[in-house]
Parts: C-alpha cells; structure tokens; sequence
C-alpha cells in the first residue's frame, strides 16, 4: 500500500506553499519531484503518481505560488526566479527527507519550462529529467510584433490578463476536460502578462543554453499539441548534444499525455525510460 502525505512550507517571501507526496511501501528506488503545469495542481497527478508508486519510486509535488492550495494571487508572478526559489526550497525538502535516493525531476507544460530552468541551475544532484508537452517555445500565434506589445503590457501592467487556455486542447477524452473544467482548484481564467512573459523569456533564454545539460533526459509530446509547441520539443532534443536524450513523440496526442487516451503507453514509457536510467 503506498502512503499519501500533505504539508507546506513557508516561501522566501511569505507565502504558504502546499505540497504532498505519494510513497511507495518499502525504501523508494528513487524520487520524482513532479511539476505541473500552468493553472493546474498536483492533485491532478495522483494516477501518475499511483504508477510510478507501483514501480518503487516516491513522488512529491507542489502546488505553485497562485495556484491550487497554495497562497499568492492567482496564476501570476512578478519574475520567473520566484518559481525558482520555491523550487530550491522544495528540493531540499525532498532530499532531506530522501537522502542519497536518486533524484528524478518531472515536469509537465508549464512544469517541464520550470523543471528545464531548474536543472540548468543545479544540474548536480538529478538523475535524469522527464518533459511531457514541454512549453519550450513561443507559439506561432506570437508574432514579433505582438510579442513586443505582450512584454510592455507585462513591464507597465502584469497584472492584466490578455490571455487563456483551452480547456478543449488539453486531451481528446471529453471526461478529462469536464473534470477540468468542473475542478474548482484549477484556474480557468486568463493568464497574467507578468506571468506570460517570464515564460517567454525562460523560452529565448533557454536554446543557447540546451548543451549545458548533461544528464539522461527524456522528451515526451503529443504531435497535436496546440497548448505548446512540440516544435519546442525537438529543438530541445537537437541542441541537447551532451545530455542522453530519449524523444517520444506520440502521433495525434493532445497536451496532457498523461490524460489521454492512450496514457498507460505513455505511463509505461515514463516507467521503463526510469528503470534504464537507474540501471
């Protein structure tokens, strides 16, 4: 029987910041210290959480600043670097509690842009690192000319809201996106500027920087992805010359692999791409 735990810890700058774990029975062969995505929480991984529980390994999450039980004004940031502190902050917590385990970071949509911006800062110390639907790059729907504007508005206003998610790309399984949408700790309201851009940023930051990494890394994305490139994706996985990059590349998936249809492959993969990388 695996074991459920809840706490929170308090953020550099106050905030009251919710996590929990799902751990298998016996000694963990390794930690996940999962990331989700943007508006969302971890309570929506518990599946994830309850597989790779079967396969030995322990899972911690968090809920980011401004989203699901944690405190802060909702889905905004002032700077990328307070999800990066909270990230820092959350790992030792993990790593106190799971000394000498190996470290395996999982992040998905807006979680694989932190969880890539977390490992090119502290890179010693991971295992490996897992993407799934990786928000990597601008979509094509940015202009250059809009994205200028978007980055004034967010220097002048972040807390203007100019844009949304579509629940309806999320996943092809209409009892997936109902939940969404019916759960009242996911965010379905616009996106702030200041948010959005810090984002972006991390996105133009990231590609010079793809061949610092030097750990085993899996990429996963659906091919029809319309929340985040997959073209972000496979640019990763080609400027990644020094990591041991794995790439699935799931034809006709939407965003949330791990709530389409065909997630149990996707699980699996997750699963046995983990097992090579501890072997």
């Amino acid at each position: 029987m695996s074991q459920h735990t809840e706490g929170t810890f308090t953020s550099s700058d106050g905030l009251s910041i919710y996590h929990q774990a799902w751990l298998p029975s016996g000694d963990p062969r390794a930690v996940v210290m999962l990331i989700h995505g943007l508006g969302e929480h971890s309570g929506r991984y518990a599946h994830v959480a309850t597989t790779l529980n079967d396969a030995g390994l322990a899972v911690h999450a968090l809920d980011h600043r401004g989203h699901g039980k944690s405190d802060g004004k909702r889905v905004f940031v002032k700077s990328y670097d307070e999800f990066m502190t909270d990230l820092v902050q959350f790992r030792s917590l993990i790593t106190a509690e799971h000394p000498d385990v190996p470290l395996i970071v999982l992040g998905h949509s807006m979680g694989g842009n932190l969880a890539v911006g977390h490992t090119l800062e502290h890179q010693a110390g991971i295992t490996g690192l897992a993407l799934s639907g990786a928000a990597l790059q601008v979509g094509s729907d940015l202009s250059p000319g809009k994205l200028k504007v978007f980055k004034l508005i967010a220097k002048i206003a972040p807390g203007v809201r100019p844009e949304g998610l579509s629940a309806e790309a999320i996943s092809r399984d209409p009892a997936v996106v109902s939940a969404y949408q019916n759960d009242p700790l996911v965010f379905t309201g616009k996106i702030s500027a200041g948010l959005g851009a810090a984002l972006i940023e991390a996105m133009e930051r990231f590609p010079q920087r793809y061949g610092e990494l030097t750990l085993p890394l899996l990429i996963m994305h659906g091919t029809d992805d319309q929340l985040a490139s997959v073209e972000g994706s496979r640019a990763l996985e080609a400027a990644a010359v020094n990591a041991e990059v794995t790439a699935r590349y799931y034809d006709g998936l939407y965003h949330e692999i791990f709530n389409e249809p065909e997630q149990d492959e996707v699980l699996a993969d997750l699963v046995s791409w983990v097992d090579s990388v501890l072997a």
